[in-house]
């Protein structure tokens, strides 16, 4: 990984595991990390861990498994930031039961956060990229 020095990085699941371990990597290389989670709790370990090094992070509390929460998140990061310049999807969902004992809710809500959210991303951020000019 490079140098990323006041590049804007949009990690989603950034509240624990790959997420939190790629916002953290982001911001030592001099990125201004836009990390968001479903859930504040892990997510303020995230950003208190990249403050207490140095690094310059800000937490968006944000459902990416729809449109309109989608559209608010990346709205605030833009007005925070003033753009986006890399996007990573790491929010998932791993469903709490085997696919015989699952039910539609967690069948649901694992295609919801795991595609459909990834794809809501990769779309309403690529928009902002383009009108951008890069990204």
């Amino acid at each position: 990984m490079g140098d990323f020095t006041d590049k804007v990085v949009l990690v989603t699941g950034a509240g624990k595991g790959t997420g939190r371990a790629i916002a953290e990597a982001f911001a030592a290389r001099g990125a201004l990390v836009a990390a968001n989670d479903v859930t504040p709790i892990n997510l303020d370990e995230t950003v208190a861990g990249i403050t207490a090094s140095g690094g310059r992070v800000r937490a968006y509390v944000e459902d990416v498994a729809k449109k309109m929460p989608v559209q608010t998140l990346v709205n605030a990061v833009q007005d925070e930031w003033g753009r986006i310049d890399l996007l990573v999807n790491c929010a998932e969902v791993e469903p709490r039961a085997s696919l015989l004992e699952m039910d539609d809710w967690d069948w649901q809500r694992t295609l919801d956060v795991n595609l459909t959210g990834t794809c809501l991303l990769l779309q309403t951020v690529g928009r902002v990229m383009r009108a951008q000019g890069a990204g």
